[in-house]
C-alpha cells in the first residue's frame, strides 16, 4: 500500500501546479491499469473524516481528522506488485514525493 501524506505545505503546492501532481498520477495509474498491478487508488476527502474512539469509558465520534501531526493521508494506491522495490519505484514517480512523505506499508492479510 502507498500512503500519500499531505500538509499544509503540500496542499499549497497542488494548488501552484495542479497539472503536475495530477499528470503523474495519470500516467502512474494507466501504467498500474496496464500492468495489472492495480488493486484500488483514491483521493481522500480532508475536509468530511469522522474519528471513532473512546473517551474515559464512553464511544465518541468526532469530525475530522485530528491527528498529533500536521501531515494526514491524503490518498493511497494498493498494489500488487513483486517486490518492495517496485512499491517504491511507482511511489517514487509521485510529484507528492517532493513536498511531503510517501509511505509503503504491506498489507498483512
Amino acid at each position: 500500500m502507498i500512503n500519500i501524506l499531505t500538509d499544509d505545505d503540500a496542499r499549497k503546492q497542488w494548488a501552484a501546479d495542479a497539472a503536475m501532481f495530477d499528470e503523474a498520477h495519470r500516467a502512474v495509474h494507466l501504467e498500474l491499469q496496464k500492468t495489472g498491478e492495480l488493486v484500488d487508488s483514491n483521493e481522500l476527502d480532508q475536509e468530511d473524516a469522522t474519528v471513532i474512539g473512546t473517551y474515559r469509558g464512553e464511544p465518541i465520534a468526532t469530525r475530522g481528522p485530528f491527528t498529533e501531526g500536521a501531515e494526514i493521508i491524503g490518498g493511497y494506491y494498493i498494489v500488487d506488485v513483486a517486490d518492495r522495490e517496485r512499491a517504491v519505484e511507482i511511489a517514487g514517480r509521485l510529484a507528492e514525493t517532493r513536498f511531503s512523505p510517501v509511505e509503503i506499508r504491506r498489507l498483512m492479510h
